[in-house]
């Protein structure tokens, strides 16, 4: 009988790794991961993660050590993780893209004592963990899939019991350099365990009940769910994506490796029988309606009348692609504000029914609230701006930055709460309007301008494809709000005609006052705005756009 069992009934356990190894017990020949034409049952899962675990442990990783992940999303990157969970050992994950400099820094700061990675980024991670005392063990993941013969033979880890861990996650560095935020593991599991319940209509049915009713469901069927987290794994969006899935038994489905693309994500909804397609915004909502549109401009039928859901977090995701989208696919479109801090702020649902009403606006997420600079709940209506509060697990925080802590995590009314610094004001209905992180706001001339409001207002521009917003040094005003435009395929618009349409919808001040027009906005593999590479188009071939206000 397994640790959960008591008196043969089985009980739902706060360790990821025991959970899963329930659900591999209950429903062995269940799909867990697939990934092109290939597929892991849920016992496979399991042994895999089991023979990792097992080589690991023979050469000395334990609980709390760390072990770095350096790979693109696969079905190993899971196994990856169950197998780090088994050991009470802490993942660290590593962007894909980094440099071994950037990857040493991670290395170093989380005390890594192993990395597992992708064989071609198996130089980089040697060049970063040169000389690097206590991180000698490389563990390569295969092209073909699996981490070699050593691995496969390996004995399996016995099963143990487990109790909650530190949580641990690397944020993406937007905004600096990355830092490891502080959770707690029965936390994070409670919380995508129960919004994978919700998906699958058992929001309210006891847990245990809802495990086995879960697993009762047939995932291809009216009923079920088959989850594409398209962004990376090694971002939380990807990540609780995935992991919201696995703790309901529902299988993930994982991309080719390589650049995202509209057509990729047509053709792995196809094949997968994909419901809940987890994307990044714009960044990834514009690539699946080129394809949309291609495949409607020639006809074609696309076979992915399985999806149901879609579901954004991470990035501005603007009205006017949720309405494109929804002229091709009948399906719910849910926008979610959360963090790497942990929480989720705020969301929205759009229908084609609703896609008329309270556009743009979000409502608060259970528990989250809308605090004044005095920690006081915003009064519906007053146009106070206030900063989004979500509660987290008491403790947590970020590791070994007591200053950065206290700036983005505070006890309320004996409550933890993270606030990374999201801005909105809260209309007299209740409706939240998103104003950005205060981070990103431009202060020019003494005034303070949103760059997310200018965001989407530029993007409401018929020529306008896509658009980043940002702050630019300038002799006059201290910064200057400037844009980075991309445009429709065979639209034309200048720098002037986008500084003028802005003026139209938002006070002067607000206005880009450089405008760079490019063929393609770049963008982070995450989908967030690629702002270094932003800042660095207002050089020589920088194009003024008016400057009066």
């Amino acid at each position: 009988m397994s640790p959960g069992a008591i008196n043969g009934l089985i009980r739902l356990e706060d360790n990821f790794a025991s959970h899963f190894e329930h659900i591999a017990d209950l429903a062995p020949d269940r799909t867990a991961v697939a990934a092109q034409d290939r597929e892991l049952t849920w016992a496979q899962f399991d042994e895999q993660a089991d023979r990792l675990a097992g080589y690991l442990a023979a050469r000395g990783i334990g609980p709390d050590d760390r072990v770095a992940l350096d790979a693109r999303n696969s079905p190993e990157y899971l196994v990856v993780l169950h197998a780090l969970y088994k050991l009470m050992a802490a993942p660290v994950n590593v962007n894909y893209r980094y440099r071994a400099g950037e990857v040493r820094y991670l290395l170093e700061i989380s005390g890594a004592r192993a990395v597992i990675a992708d064989d071609d980024l198996a130089g980089v991670v040697a060049e970063a963990a040169e000389s690097l005392p206590g991180c000698d063990l490389l563990v390569r993941i295969r092209p073909d899939g699996g981490f070699g013969p050593e691995v496969a033979a390996a004995d399996r880890h016995p099963r143990r019991p487990r109790g909650d861990t530190v949580w641990r996650l690397f944020t993406g560095g937007t905004t600096g350099r990355p830092k490891a935020v502080l959770g707690s593991h029965t936390e994070r599991l409670r919380s995508v365990r129960t919004g994978g319940f919700a998906t699958l209509g058992l929001a309210g049915v006891p847990e245990v009940e809802a495990l086995h009713q879960a697993l009762d469901i047939d995932p291809y069927g009216p009923r079920g769910m088959v989850a594409l987290p398209a962004s990376p794994l090694l971002h939380g969006t990807g990540l609780y994506t995935a992991l919201g899935a696995l703790a309901v038994g529902a299988p993930v489905a994982l991309l080719p490796r390589g650049r995202v693309t509209g057509a990729g994500l047509l053709a792995a909804i196809a094949r997968h029988r994909v419901t809940d397609l987890a994307i990044v915004g714009d960044a990834f909502g514009l690539r699946l309606l080129d394809a949309l549109d291609e495949a409607a401009a020639a006809g074609r039928s696309l076979g992915i009348g399985s999806l149901r859901r879609i579901r954004s977090i991470g990035s501005v995701w603007t009205p006017g692609v949720k309405r494109r989208l929804l002229e091709h696919l009948d399906v719910t479109l849910f926008d979610t504000i959360a963090s790497a801090e942990g929480g989720m702020y705020a969301r929205s649902e759009t229908t084609r029914a609703t896609i008329d009403h309270e556009e743009g606006t979000f409502e608060l997420a259970p528990g989250a609230r809308l605090l004044d600079e005095d920690g006081r709940d915003v009064v519906p209506g007053s146009e106070v701006v206030g900063t989004l509060a979500a509660p987290v697990a008491p403790g947590a925080g970020y590791e070994g930055d007591a200053e950065k802590t206290a700036g983005a995590f505070r006890d309320i009314d004996g409550v933890r709460y993270t606030l990374p610094g999201d801005l909105a004001t809260l209309g007299a209905d209740g409706r939240l309007r998103l104003l950005g992180r205060g981070s990103s706001v431009v202060n020019t001339g003494g005034e303070k301008v949103f760059t997310d409001e200018v965001e989407l207002v530029l993007r409401a521009h018929p020529a306008v494809r896509d658009a980043v917003v940002l702050g630019v040094p300038d002799p006059g005003f201290g910064s200057a709000v400037a844009a980075v435009v991309s445009l429709q395929a065979g639209a034309q618009a200048t720098p002037d005609e986008l500084a003028a349409f802005v003026g139209t919808r938002l006070a002067g001040y607000k206005k880009p006052r450089r405008v760079v027009v490019v063929p393609e906005v770049q963008r982070l593999n995450t989908g967030k705005a690629d702002l270094g590479w932003a800042r660095r188009q207002f050089g020589a071939e920088a194009v003024p756009a008016p400057t009066a206000p």
